[in-house]
C-alpha cells in the first residue's frame, strides 16, 4: 500500500513538474541552443637528429633502425560548442572536440562535456581536463612544439626503457578522463576548484574500485589560482593537490606555478612533486623501490612579446626515482627556443629549436637518446 502511495505521489509530482516546465518553456523567449564550429590546424616541417649511439645500438645489419631526419606533421582539432540560458538563469553549455589527424590514432573524440554555470560557479560533467590543469600557472612558452605533452617524443625518440611519461609536464590533471569538475567564480582575484574521477577506464560499466576484483582507479584533485596586479605588473600563481587510489600504485602529487609580466616580458616557474603511497604484497613501501612513481619536475621560462612577434626560452626537467641495482633516475631534459609571428587574423607562423635528452638509470646506449629538432610551420585558428 505504501509503495503504491509513494509511486502515485511520485507520478503526480513528475506530472506537475512536467506541465510547469512545459508552460514555462511555452512562455519563454529563450531560443534552442545552436552549436558553433571553431578549431585550429597546424602544419609543420622539421629536421630532427637522434643520437648516433642510440640508433646504432638499436640493432645490426637489416635489424638496425634508421630514422629519417626530415618529417611532416599536422596537429588539428575541430570544436563544436554551444550555450544557452535557462529561464532559471542557469547557463548550459556543451562541447565536443574532434581530433582530426590520421597520425594521432585516426579520427576520434578528444573531449566531450557539458557545463552548468551560475552564481555557484561552473560544474563540468564529461571528459575534459581536471581543475588542477585548468587552474595551473606555468612558465611561458610559444612556438611549433610544446614544452609539455608528446611533441618532443614525436621528434626525438623516447627509448622504451625510460619510465618518464612522454607527456610529462610540470602540472597535474591533464587527462581527458570522464569526471565531475567544479570551479568557482573569481573573487578578489582567486579561483578555486576540484574534480572527481570515478574511474580512468573508458567504460560505461560501474567502476570496480574495491575488493580483490578491483580494476578501476579513482582520482580527485583540488586547486587554487590567483591572478592580479602588483603595481603595473601582472602576477599569477597556482597550487594544486592530486591523489590517485590505485592499490599499491596509489600516489599523491602537488604542483605550484608562478608567473610575472612586466611590460613586454613574462617570467615564470612551475614545480611538481609526485609521491608513491602504495604498499606492496610483502608490506614494504612502493616509494623508493623499482616500481616507485616518485617524480620531481621543474620548468622555468621567459618570453618577450612585441607587436606581432613573441619569443620564448624554456627549460624543463623531470626525474623519476628508480631504486634498482643501477644507481640513478630516469629523466627527460629539454631546452626550447620558440617563436611566433602573427601573419594575419588567425594565422601564425611558428618556429621551435628544441634539444631533448631522454635518460635511463643505466648507461646502455640503447636506453638513452638525445637530439635536436628544428621545426617550423603555420597554425590557422578558425
Amino acid at each position: 500500500m505504501k509503495k503504491s502511495l509513494y509511486l502515485t505521489s511520485a507520478l503526480v509530482a513528475a506530472s506537475v513538474l512536467a506541465m510547469g516546465s512545459s508552460a514555462s518553456m511555452a512562455a519563454s523567449k529563450a531560443k534552442k541552443m545552436k552549436l558553433g564550429v571553431s578549431g585550429n590546424y597546424k602544419a609543420m616541417v622539421g629536421y630532427a637528429a637522434q643520437s648516433s649511439g642510440y640508433t646504432v645500438a638499436t640493432g645490426t645489419g637489416t635489424g638496425q633502425t634508421s630514422y629519417n631526419e626530415i618529417d611532416v606533421k599536422t596537429d588539428s582539432e575541430i570544436h563544436f560548442k554551444g550555450s544557452t540560458t535557462t529561464d532559471a538563469g542557469l547557463k548550459i553549455g556543451v562541447a565536443v572536440e574532434l581530433e582530426t589527424d590520421q597520425t594521432k590514432n585516426g579520427t576520434q573524440i578528444d573531449a566531450s562535456y557539458m557545463t552548468i554555470g551560475g552564481d555557484f560557479g561552473t560544474v563540468m560533467l564529461g571528459s575534459h581536463v581536471s581543475a588542477a590543469a585548468i587552474l595551473a600557472v606555468n612558465a611561458p612558452s610559444t612556438g611549433a612544439l610544446g614544452v609539455f605533452g608528446g611533441d618532443s617524443s614525436e621528434w626525438i625518440v623516447k627509448p622504451s626503457a625510460v619510465s618518464v611519461s612522454a607527456v610529462a609536464g610540470a602540472n597535474i590533471g591533464g587527462g581527458d578522463n570522464m569526471k565531475m569538475r567544479w570551479h568557482s567564480k573569481s573573487f578578489s582575484g582567486f579561483t578555486i576548484g576540484g574534480s572527481y574521477i570515478p574511474t580512468k577506464t573508458n567504460s560505461g560499466n560501474m567502476p570496480a574500485n574495491g575488493g580483490n576484483g578491483a580494476t578501476a582507479v579513482s582520482q580527485h584533485d583540488v586547486a587554487i589560482k590567483y591572478s592580479g596586479k602588483m603595481g603595473a605588473n601582472k602576477i599569477s600563481a597556482s597550487a594544486a593537490y592530486w591523489s590517485e587510489d590505485a592499490g599499491m600504485n596509489s600516489y599523491d602529487a602537488t604542483s605550484m606555478g608562478l608567473s610575472v609580466t612586466a611590460g613586454a616580458f613574462t617570467v615564470g616557474v612551475g614545480l611538481k612533486d609526485v609521491n608513491s603511497d602504495g604498499i606492496a604484497a610483502d608490506q614494504t613501501a612502493i616509494s623508493g623501490s623499482a616500481s616507485s612513481l616518485d617524480e620531481e619536475a621543474v620548468n622555468v621560462g621567459a618570453s618577450w612579446a612585441q607587436g606581432s612577434t613573441t619569443l620564448s626560452l624554456n627549460y624543463f626537467k623531470v626525474e623519476q626515482e628508480r631504486a634498482t641495482a643501477t644507481a640513478g633516475e630516469d629523466s627527460v631534459e629539454k631546452w626550447t627556443l620558440g617563436a611566433k609571428y602573427a601573419m594575419g587574423p588567425g594565422v601564425d607562423f611558428l618556429g621551435t629549436v628544441q634539444n631533448v635528452k631522454w635518460g635511463d638509470e643505466s648507461t646502455a646506449a640503447t636506453n638513452n637518446n638525445k637530439g635536436t629538432a628544428i621545426v617550423g610551420g603555420i597554425k590557422v585558428t578558425f
